[in-house]
């Protein structure tokens, strides 16, 4: 071959490869089309106004006026300002020996320790904002560097230039990469003599930063693959670093700070010469500057740990049957027969035989019952170390817990209660030498007596009721806050006998004190018991003064019925509970007797006929008597736009006259949410982008509008806002997120996460509140406030029961109607009931054998009649869902879904127009007409709308990436066909040569 055909072969082939690329790259571009107009700041529609232009059609104002490029920065700066300051009241000091903290002036010389320092954990993966990857992104170098630290850059830029990282492993789809699977630790022999001789010149201080990583799809191990033990506990790298500092005797303070969204085992702080140990959690883009001044003493820390810290990570009795314990059916292949599902969806379960006993509930109540000689608390089950239970070799630090730079004394003023009110006035005085804030947590214990023995009952021995912080107090300065607590959440759920919400008859006792333990002693201190001790096992006394006591009757009334709605309140899910199918399937956890009901093995289960046909999904079917599609007015366009709808009630008929309008395939289209919806111009309704995460929406501002291309803001995750114990801060992060959702042009945002810490181990723990669901309850309600009031819908996720990420999909979880009520139900009911949120997102997993998605007993009972939610209800993704157990489509819709999350290719709106049309069904067509209303409820009760009147017209606008890929393709292709055309002609001009 000459080397002109070999040339134009070798351009057809790159030709070819650049058509086949950017054809498919279209493709999935189109696929991912919300996604890609997201990013780039591209909206598909754009509003026409030709009526009367002084209407005011401004529906939700931004707190900073007009959108221009001026206001747009000032909230850049107060989100800024916000992100510091979360993380100043969110991170928590546990340990702080002889006043090592905070650093003193002369303090300056550090050695940064730890690989997380050049790779620090600003959140885990999930969705939402990245800008911590962005210029303006700050670093515990750079924040440290910022306060006038002086850093030793030998060691540190060995770090940075090193090939170590931290990686989970996880699969990323859009990138098509795989993460490594590493601790990403140094091993010992990295720190070189050369190293080691760089310390003695940066001496006062080793700061030491421990990274644990989950993440999206990624649980933390219960057994790594590293050394065999819980990724949560100290490694060997980690050991001998630190060992390494200790016995180098060159530094005057050893300083640890925590970068996790999980609890890591801490009892070895000691063990190690740890001076102070700082949880920063995930501080997101800027909070590793609140770090540094809580180092220097800037700011005095004030934050209280949402989780238990235990001694040992696998000691909660959640983990036996949760995380990498889940179980496969006992008859999997029996069960794999029957299902065409695909068998990841349909294999997998979990027991929650701990009921309510999650967290610090279960760990602060047997602690109770030990000190008070009663159900065989200090049996060995469940002990850490093989002998008598013992709390203070449990548990490191307790909920609640965080210390400060000064001292404050708590004083329980008064409690009055009225009705459903529970008034709690406290005052708090500054005892000690430095200002600063503190949180003033508020506990209750309800009556556990023979009636809840006999009715299986359970009660934890100490719950937190409700919480305020301090504004920051001068050193003698005191402060009241008067805290309004709701007496529903001192009802019980009894699931046995009254089937339904009950008081218990008995002593109530409301307490302050510093953590869940703290208090605990309190009511322990009021009952007279003796040998309290605290989470060190020290001796102590607790504060009687600081509870107040009074009695109730056996109340089974006042609470079955809804508070919302009136709709009566009981069992829903008995079909979740093994011993519905199977006696004695499964024993719960009771502090009746701890020895014979702690779990000691994860529960396998074995599925009968009809327990297989619920696990298949498929629940719909057209009644004989059903509606006919003839029933219904499609496609009698009367020029309604969707602007006439706003402010409308749900219930006003004219919503039935603009859902007239459209055509089967139009109100199928919008089953469909790829992070928004495209346009319907003939009924006016714009195209709709949503933004997903509880710490950042995920977005970048328009340039050539406002001058500026920087992404929204990454706040710190949503446990160190938790932590912060602080509400104003919870409602200005809502309403921040809020404004930078109208900057954005974002209808929603997919916030907050409401699931619980069931576990340690969870994966998305970073994003989710806390172990305790009140908590929970308590810190959604102001943040969907925020973002409600502004006109942006915030969706709380996920609902429910999604407490783990591993076997996500699908997975079966079983449980008692007391513990989901009180635990995954409660937890999401502040943001969807109580906040008065418009939009949610369903879990992956499934209620016993039903998905969230297609339960009635949730989307239409609980959610809707019980909860009195009006608006958006969407599954998770549902992408590649085809022959999976997400693919039940019309049990979904109608159980009560609306949307179906990221369906690029629209398949569920072709599937179920054509179902609706092959079959006649009319009732189906009434249940996507319901999905319909429900979305376009929340869309014109929106900021979106801002600028749209009944006069305006709504015109699709066709992204500037479409026609430029389109233009791509075309040119690939007749270079293609050119330089194919060449080689032809270049081999047959080489043919005719030969033979001649």
């Amino acid at each position: 071959m000459s080397k002109h055909s070999k040339l134009w072969t070798g351009l057809a082939s790159v030709s070819t490869c650049c058509l086949v690329l950017s054809s498919v790259g279209f493709n999935c571009m189109l696929g991912y089309s919300g996604t890609v107009n997201q990013a780039l700041g591209i909206t598909t529609s754009k509003v026409v106004n030709d009526g009367d232009t002084s209407e005011d059609t401004t529906y939700f104002e931004s707190d900073y006026g007009e959108l221009n490029s001026e206001n747009l920065q000032t909230l850049i700066r107060e989100t800024y300002d916000e992100a510091v300051q979360e993380e100043a009241e969110g991170a928590v000091l546990l340990k702080n020996d002889n006043n090592a903290l905070p650093l003193s002036s002369d303090e300056t010389k550090v050695t940064l320790f730890g690989h997380a320092v050049a790779q620090p954990l600003y959140k885990s993966a999930s969705a939402g904002s990245k800008a911590y990857e962005t210029s303006e992104g700050i670093d515990l170098y750079t924040a440290l560097s910022e306060q006038g630290f002086e850093i030793n850059d030998t060691l540190y830029n060995a770090y940075v230039q090193s090939s170590t990282e931290r990686g989970t492993g996880k699969y990323d789809f859009l990138t098509n990469t795989t993460s490594v699977l590493s601790m990403g630790e140094e091993d010992i022999s990295f720190y070189t003599d050369d190293l080691k001789a760089s310390f003695a010149d940066y001496s006062d201080v080793a700061i030491v930063m421990l990274a644990r990583e989950g993440g999206e799809g990624m649980e933390l191990a219960l057994e790594d693959s590293f050394e065999g033990i819980s990724q949560l506990a100290l490694h060997q790298e980690e050991k001998d670093l630190l060992n390494m500092i200790k016995e180098s005797g060159v530094f005057n303070k050893v300083i640890v700070l925590i970068n996790s969204g999980n609890p890591m085992e801490l009892e070895w702080l000691d063990e190690y010469g740890v001076d102070a140990c700082l949880w920063i959690g995930e501080p997101g883009q800027r909070g590793f500057e609140a770090v540094a001044q809580i180092l220097n003493g800037s700011i005095n820390p004030s934050g209280s740990l949402t989780d238990t810290y235990a001694a040992n990570s696998l000691s909660a009795p959640a983990v036996v049957n949760g995380s990498f314990n889940n179980q496969t059916w006992a008859n999997l292949d029996e069960v794999l027969a029957a299902i065409d599902d695909d068998d990841a969806g349909i294999s997998y379960s979990t027991v929650q035989a701990e009921g309510i006993y999650v967290g610090y509930k279960y760990y602060e109540t047997r602690y109770e019952d030990s000190v008070l000689g009663q159900g065989n608390a200090t049996s060995s089950a469940g002990s850490s170390f093989g002998k008598d239970w013992n709390y203070a070799a449990e548990v490191t630090y307790p909920f609640g817990y965080g210390l400060s730079y000064t001292t404050f004394e708590k004083t329980l003023d008064s409690v009055t209660i009225n009705g459903d009110e529970i008034t709690v006035n406290v005052t708090v005085k500054n005892t000690g030498d430095d200002a600063g804030k503190t949180s003033v947590q508020i506990y209750v214990q309800t009556p556990y007596g023979d009636y809840e023995k006999k009715n299986l009952v359970e009660k934890s021995a100490i719950q937190l009721l409700d919480f305020g912080k301090t504004d920051s107090l001068e050193p003698g300065q005191s402060q009241t806050l008067s805290i309004t607590c709701d007496k529903y959440l001192l009802a019980s759920y009894d699931y046995t006998n009254a089937k339904g919400y009950i008081m218990s008859e008995g002593d109530y006792y409301i307490v302050i004190g510093d953590n869940a333990h703290d208090a605990l002693n309190n009511v322990l201190a009021a009952k007279g018991a003796e040998m309290l001790t605290d989470e060190n096992g020290q001796q102590v006394t607790g504060n009687a003064a600081n509870v107040y006591t009074w009695s109730e009757e056996l109340d089974t009334e006042t609470y079955r019925t809804s508070q919302y709605t009136d709709e009566v309140v009981t069992n829903q899910f008995e079909e979740a509970d093994p011993n519905y199918w199977q006696e004695g399937a499964v024993t719960y956890l009771s502090r009746n007797d701890w020895e014979a009901t702690y779990p000691t093995a994860a529960t396998q289960l074995t599925l009968n006929d009809e327990m297989i046909e619920l696990l298949a999904g498929e629940y719909y079917e057209k009644s004989e008597d059903a509606l006919t599609v003839a029933d219904f007015t499609q496609g009698d366009n009367i020029g309604m736009p969707l602007a006439a709808l706003i402010g409308l009630d749900y219930d006003d008929e004219a919503w039935d006259t603009y859902l007239n309008q459209f055509t089967i395939s139009e109100l199928t289209s919008l089953l469909s949410d790829n992070f928004g919806t495209s346009e319907i111009a003939s009924v006016g309704k714009p195209a709709i982008v949503a933004g997903d995460g509880p710490d950042g929406v995920g977005g970048t501002y328009n340039e050539s509008k406002y001058g500026t291309s920087v992404q929204d803001t990454c706040f710190p995750t949503e446990i160190v806002l938790a932590s912060t114990f602080n509400k104003d801060l919870m409602y200005n992060r809502g309403k921040l997120m809020a404004n930078e959702c109208m900057y954005l042009g974002m209808e929603e945002d997919w916030m907050p996460g409401i699931n619980i810490h069931r576990t340690p181990f969870g994966g998305r723990n970073f994003e989710y509140y806390s172990e305790d669901a009140v908590m929970s309850y308590l810190c959604a309600i102001p943040e969907v406030v925020a973002m409600e009031e502004r006109g942006v819908q915030a969706g709380a996720k996920h609902v429910v029961g999604n407490d783990q990420e591993n076997n996500r999909e699908g997975i079966a979880v079983f449980f008692n109607e007391q513990a989901f009520r009180e635990t995954s139900l409660r937890a999401a009911e502040g943001a969807i009931a109580a906040a008065g949120g418009k939009a949610l997102m369903h879990g992956f997993n499934r209620l016993g054998l039903v998905w969230c998605s297609e339960s009635t007993a949730l989307c239409s009972q609980v959610i809707e009649n019980e909860w009195g939610f009006v608006g958006q209800q969407e599954t998770d993704a549902v992408a590649g869902a085809e022959g999976t157990y997400k693919w039940h489509l019309t049990s979904a819709v109608a159980a009560g879904v609306d949307q179906f999350c990221l369906d690029f290719s629209g398949s569920v709106g072709t599937t179920i127009a054509k179902q609706i049309t092959d079959t006649d069904d009319g009732d189906l067509l009434a249940l996507v007409r319901k999905s319909a209303h429900d979305y376009l409820y929340t869309v014109a009760n929106s900021s979106v709308m801002n600028g749209y009147s009944v006069d305006s017209k709504i015109v699709s606008v066709t992204p500037w990436w479409q026609p430029l890929m389109i233009a791509l393709i075309v040119v690939f292709a007749a270079l293609d066909i050119l330089f194919i055309f060449m080689d032809l002609k270049k081999r047959r001009t080489v043919i005719e040569i030969v033979k001649e």
